[in-house]
């Protein structure tokens, strides 16, 4: 007897639930069709049958939630509408081709970009096709050729039987991007207003600053001069476990005094003198996907002040992808460091 390419019970478990319903059989079905594509694209041809299978049981979890107007799909393009005012990331939504309660190619492309993109230890194939992904962390280009094709191919699949696709009974819960919690508030930066009660640090920093919430400092000893001389700590309290750090930033703000390092090459500000805009080009994206980079209060500021226009992707259109959608891929990376949870 040959072996079925996907069993039943796969499909229930990408449905999160053990009741069988007889629409599971046809989806079950497309979703064995489906699978020789995706085990065809070069975005999973060496990735394993078990990321293959769940790959084609995605495109079916998609085509259920987008026939029934319910489920996971749908909530996730209504919680992003809410945020962002389009549907998604990455895509353009707003052009008369792409139609919210319909099959399109932009949310499979995404469903797929997902697949290989993510704030996890990407498997060494991986790491062989694209340059751009790296131990902590993968990031596919939203439109990598690829990519796009696999979409393609999949949309005409899902159109070729959309009209005979069944309603099931019992809509998907979660199985797309759940580590995006979309429902995480966007909390405004910490403005200071005349009745703000600063701490005795930021005061000194203004002060010596002239207002301005941020300073650049080269080293260690400028920043524990700075710490000493200006704010008067005491030599022992200067981070000592920061010696060998260098590029730090200083971001005086309403919450307090924050201290960055290695990041102030990446700021475009006219008091910066550690400005430079080729590693701002070059490296500056790694704040936006590496928790440990850059804590997410400066890098709001740096992205709502102007400070960060040199940040891209190194891949085509990396800057476009990156600037557009800095909120979506720091909530997507940084997961519990984003708004400083």
């Amino acid at each position: 007897m040959k072996k079925a390419p996907i069993y039943m019970k796969d499909w229930l478990q990408a449905n999160r639930r053990t009741r069988i319903y007889p629409s599971d059989k046809w989806y079950l079905d497309f979703a064995i069709r489906v699978l020789p594509v995706i085990k065809q694209s070069p975005l999973f041809a060496n990735s394993g049958n078990g990321v293959q299978v769940k790959a084609a049981l995605a495109a079916s979890l998609y085509l259920q939630d987008v026939i029934a107007q319910e489920g996971d799909w749908k909530s996730f393009t209504q919680a992003y509408h809410d945020r962002y005012g389009s549907y998604l990331p990455f895509y353009n939504t707003q052009t008369e081709g792409y139609i919210p309660d319909e099959i399109n190619r932009e949310d499979l492309a995404l469903i797929y970009w997902a697949f290989q993109s993510g704030p996890q230890f990407a498997p060494k194939y991986i790491l062989l096709l694209w340059p751009t992904i790296n131990k902590d962390y993968s990031f596919l280009n939203p439109l990598d050729k690829e990519l796009l094709a696999l979409s393609s191919k999949l949309y005409d699949m899902m159109d070729a039987v959309f009209e005979e696709a069944p309603i099931c009974e019992e809509p998907t819960t979660v199985w797309f991007m759940f580590n995006a919690p979309l429902e995480t508030p966007s909390e405004p930066l910490p403005i200071i207003t005349p009745e703000t009660h600063l701490t005795e640090d930021v005061q000194r920093c203004l002060a010596y600053s002239k207002g301005h919430p941020l300073l650049y400092f080269a080293d260690y000893k400028a920043l524990c001069d700075f710490l000493i001389n200006v704010l008067g700590w005491e030599k022992e309290d200067c981070l000592p476990e920061l010696e060998k750090e260098t590029e730090f930033v200083i971001y005086a703000n309403a919450k307090g005094m924050l201290i960055a390092y290695n990041v102030a090459a990446y700021f475009c500000d006219e008091r910066n003198p550690l400005y430079n805009a080729r590693r701002a080009t070059d490296e500056g994206y790694q704040m936006f996907v590496l928790p440990s980079i850059c804590p997410f209060d400066l890098l709001k500021y740096g992205m709502t002040q102007g400070l960060l226009p040199d940040v891209q992707f190194p891949f085509p259109r990396g800057k476009e992808v990156l600037q557009q959608n800095w909120d979506f891929i720091t909530l997507y990376y940084l997961k519990d460091y984003y708004e400083g949870k």
